[in-house]
């Protein structure tokens, strides 16, 4: 099977595969796995089993239906990609919900690297500054338009039913470790943030 015929299919975004809730974007949609694809015959196939198995997935987990289930693929992605241990899923979820709820933007980098198609530790100040990136959390109020990363159960499960806590921002302060910090208050954010450089460069 070309990979032509992969593309043509997401160049329709997804017809007849997708659900509507997925907006014709198949980032977030397709359940890691093992599938037996020599049996398969064209590229429909292949992806409308990934995708019938995620909204399986999905069913199982308990996530709700239609518009809902989007929104929780969303905020579920953001901590997967914002931070590398399962521990803390429920936090960063609780810290968006938080952020939203108060108007805030979401300022995450993660959504910007996204939005630019590179690694979080390669963004610029201009693409920070770039309004035409519909990801860039940091201009544009409310969620990004799609999930940015594959989230895994724990992360789904965690955006499904995020801890109580008054948190709005959190800093991994070890990278090595991946110890993050969570707080309410910006002036301990800042705090965070000078304890993050200073392990930074000790690290370097």
């Amino acid at each position: 099977i070309g990979q032509s015929e992969f593309d043509t299919i997401i160049k329709n975004k997804g017809k007849d595969i997708l659900p509507n809730e997925a907006g014709g974007s198949f980032e977030g949609w397709l359940e890691p796995g093992t599938y037996n694809v020599k049996s398969m015959k064209s590229a429909s196939e292949i992806l409308k089993a990934m995708v019938d198995k995620r909204i399986a997935k999905l069913d199982e987990l308990g996530v709700p239906a239609g518009s809902d289930r989007e929104r929780v693929m969303i905020i579920a992605s953001i901590a997967e990609a914002e931070v590398n241990k399962a521990d803390y899923y429920g936090k960063v979820t609780r810290v968006i919900e938080n952020r939203l709820e108060q108007g805030m933007s979401l300022g995450m980098d993660s959504t910007v690297a996204y939005g630019n198609n590179v690694k979080s530790a390669e963004i610029t100040q201009n693409m920070l500054d770039d309004s035409s990136n519909k990801f860039n959390t940091r201009i544009h109020k409310g969620l990004p338009p799609t999930p940015i990363s594959n989230p895994g159960d724990s992360a789904i499960q965690a955006a499904i039913d995020p801890p109580q806590g008054n948190w709005l921002y959190f800093v991994t302060t070890d990278l090595n470790s991946g110890e993050t910090e969570f707080t309410d208050n910006a002036d301990e954010f800042d705090k965070l943030v000078q304890k993050y450089k200073a392990n930074n460069e000790d690290a370097n």
